[in-house]
């Protein structure tokens, strides 16, 4: 697409711009060539102009074409994997973020939201405006015209937070099978770990108030399909697997990230902080007992037990193999904090 008009730098600021925006024949032109290969004809010209068609508009009915579905030209189309369209696009600072569900993840997006002027009174709102589109942050809510052109411009930086893999995952369990397993938008996302014990069938409130154990955690990860996880327990890589990044932070080192983040506000806005929402301060005490098969209700009373009770050898051997991968990346992070 390097022949569409450049815009002007401050569109970038409203990425719902080339979604409403109608399109000039140049702009149809141009959009024709990045995906067919052609320029458009007068007749395709005519009509679109007639409708007032957005770029977006002009984009979903060239992607839907069987000429494009035959001639498949634009590869570097990243829409591959449910996360791609989460990317949050962080238009005062210039910023591709990556958001890693128990990474952060809501007090990155209450974060952008802020320096948006879009904040919401209670952060945990912020997963639902932005996937909804009630802030237009998200890739999957520009049109791929401007989203190209962002990945092209030299100013712009894709980034991504990282967490140590046994940390992250000893923490989802006791936040989604401990703390709140009962909450209705928690079992959104541990339904199908429930079933896959309780013969395929649905939990009840009986065996939501049970909870499983961490063993049963692990085993449930290792016995089903990668593709199957849920979003906040799915290793890492597979958020990063379709972009070339180029900044990797640690959530150990969370204010280097906000210090790179800030340093390319402008200045108006750089002195809204990061802060941190819905964390959960890790206990350092040494564990007193192994918990690796106890019930939520056998440790709920600690509210936050050591993370080490947890993990057994063999455990830390399966967490050390299945997410192998996230260890090195979480490892580069570090050095690159």
């Amino acid at each position: 697409m390097k022949d569409l008009p450049q815009m002007p730098r401050g569109d970038f600021a409203d990425p719902g711009f080339e979604a409403r925006a109608p399109a000039s024949p140049e702009v149809i032109d141009a959009l024709f060539r990045a995906w067919l290969g052609r320029p458009a004809k007068e007749g395709a010209q005519a009509a679109l102009k007639d409708r007032n068609a957005t770029v977006a508009q002009v984009e979903r009915e060239l992607r839907g074409s069987r000429e494009y579905q035959g001639k498949a030209r634009l590869l570097r189309d990243q829409d591959r994997t449910q996360y791609d369209g989460a990317m949050l696009y962080v238009a005062p600072a210039r910023v591709m973020f990556c958001p890693i569900a128990k990474v952060a993840n809501t007090s990155v997006k209450d974060w952008a939201l802020r320096l948006s002027g879009d904040g919401r009174p209670n952060p945990g709102m912020s997963h639902y405006w932005l996937d909804s589109g009630q802030n237009k942050m998200q890739a999957r809510h520009w049109a791929f015209a401007l989203r190209d052109r962002v990945a092209r411009d030299p100013d712009w930086v894709s980034v991504a937070l990282l967490r140590d893999p046994v940390d992250r995952l000893v923490s989802c369990y006791c936040d989604k099978f401990g703390r709140n397993r009962a909450q209705d938008p928690v079992l959104h996302h541990t339904r199908a770990v429930y079933a896959f014990f309780n013969g395929g069938k649905e939990p009840d409130a009986e065996t939501v108030a049970r909870g499983l154990s961490f063993r049963q955690f692990c085993f449930y990860i290792n016995a089903t399909a990668r593709e199957v996880q849920d979003s906040h327990w799915a290793a890492q890589w597979s958020y990063l697997q379709n972009r070339r990044w180029d900044r990797l932070f640690a959530l150990e080192k969370i204010e280097s990230f906000e210090a790179f983040l800030r340093d390319r506000l402008p200045p108006a806005l750089r002195e809204i902080g990061l802060g941190m929402t819905n964390a959960v301060e890790k206990a350092t005490k040494p564990p007193v007992r192994d918990l690796s098969e106890a019930l939520p209700g056998e440790w709920l009373g600690e509210r936050n037990p050591p993370y080490a009770a947890f993990l057994t050898e063999d455990i830390r051997g399966f967490i050390g193999d299945y997410y192998a991968l996230d260890f090195q990346l979480h490892q580069k992070a570090r050095a690159e904090s």
